[in-house]
């Protein structure tokens, strides 16, 4: 065997002591005791799997003084992230197949972690070309968007994207119901963009996909309102940390950190959320990384929306099991088997055949820090727990909390 990493194993919701036998990057034996060529005992650390995060901009190409594929890479190993989906709202916005072809020749020889990526799709988007390039597709459902499918073309997209074999993830806020006022701070900015525009928004869209059939994964969703209407539905759903752990009674260095879209709700609205994601949730959690340079957020009128967090989640998950108000299973279930599951990555599980990417944590905590290109993290003053050392496919990319992988280590994964 090429590697040995021992510890305290975490498997099928338990915790036993044993040893991961790798291969060629992919586990092949599950043993109390095994000897290979290069064997890392961690004692009586968690071996636990690595976490996917299944929405991220990078903003390469287009934006790269923000964020670029290896520094987002990078910062995705440091949280114990070890495969992202990338979405396609880049300058210009990977929306045909050239642009796709464009945007993996930039990023492929970048990334230090495995990744994808996502196709934007417009009325007019050639989707079985682009189903050749990416794993799943973006759609908006608000017109201020160039990834916009208007209503009366949406039956039709859904099914071709339901013939190429992919995902389609939307984001659902109506544009009807959103108000194009000025907003002043937190409280503002949800007051123009209410839980019920999201609500309205997923209702059409699964009506639609009623007689259709497209799989289906709603981003971001930021009510347990919106996750009761799509309970039983057939889609998947993400939820992100800034909604569970922020509102608009949180305190911000600038206000304008906790501008996202859709937008932090109402303390009773996210205490609501936390309690339907700790009991019974069975999506996905993902960070909507969407990093802008600090300087952009100091004016809450012309900060763009977004927040970097690929880097936190999964510590701020582990911090949440450290004070017993999440369990272990909850952080593997939410950030390991449903999104390999439902995107079809063979990741998450520590089970022979899948790839051998694995965490080891000792739940001492530390203060949130940003390993984002962008240098800040709405979390300051937080604590997380993170990973001491990060294996993707057998190779060390963490070691004692420092950076230890390199440009190009990661794949493409379509």
């Amino acid at each position: 065997m090429d590697i040995v990493i021992e510890g305290n194993l975490f498997i099928d919701g338990k915790i036993k002591k044993g040893c991961v036998g790798i291969d060629e990057g992919r586990i092949v034996s599950i043993k109390k005791i095994l000897e290979g060529e290069n064997h890392f005992d961690f004692g009586e650390k968690l071996i636990f799997p690595a976490g996917l995060d299944v929405h991220v901009h990078f903003r390469e190409p287009g934006q790269t003084e923000k964020e670029d594929f290896f520094t987002g890479t990078r910062a995705a190993a440091m949280g114990g992230i070890t495969f992202v989906m990338d979405m396609p709202n880049n300058k210009p916005p990977a929306m045909d197949s050239d642009a796709l072809e464009r945007k993996i020749k930039t990023v492929k020889n970048k990334a230090c972690i495995d990744f994808a990526l996502y196709g934007g799709i417009g009325e007019d988007s050639d989707i079985p070309a682009m189903a050749q390039k990416c794993k799943a597709f973006k759609m908006y459902l608000s017109g201020d968007n160039e990834m916009f499918v208007p209503i009366g073309k949406m039956e039709y997209v859904l099914q071709k994207v339901k013939e190429s074999g992919r995902i389609l993830a939307v984001h659902a806020e109506s544009p009807d119901c959103i108000k194009r006022n000025e907003a002043r701070n937190l409280s503002e900015h949800e007051r123009n963009r209410p839980v019920r525009c999201e609500i309205e928004e997923i209702k059409k869209i699964m009506e639609i996909n009623r007689g259709v059939g497209t799989k289906i994964h709603i981003c971001h969703v930021s009510s347990s309102r919106s996750i009761d209407v799509l309970k039983g539905s057939g889609a998947s759903m993400g939820v992100t940390p800034h909604h569970i752990f922020f509102s608009t009674s949180s305190k911000f260095r600038y206000e304008a950190m906790g501008k996202v879209n859709p937008p932090l709700r109402h303390e009773e609205e996210r205490m609501k959320l936390f309690e339907s994601v700790r009991h019974g949730f069975d999506g996905i959690i993902e960070s909507d990384h969407a990093p802008h340079l600090l300087d952009e957020k100091e004016n809450f009128l012309t900060a763009p929306s977004g927040m970097p967090g690929v880097d936190t989640s999964l510590p701020l998950m582990m911090e949440e099991v450290k004070r017993e108000r999440m369990s272990l299973s909850m952080v593997h279930r939410m950030m390991c088997v449903n999104p390999a599951r439902t995107f079809g990555i063979n990741k998450g599980a520590i089970e022979a055949g899948r790839d051998a990417d694995l965490l080891v944590i000792d739940f001492r905590e530390s203060e949130i820090k940003s390993y984002s290109k962008c240098g800040w993290s709405a979390y300051e003053k937080r604590k997380g727990i993170y990973p001491s050392h990060v294996f993707l496919r057998g190779e060390m990319i963490v070691e004692n909390g420092e950076f230890a992988g390199g440009e190009g280590m990661g794949k493409m994964i379509l």
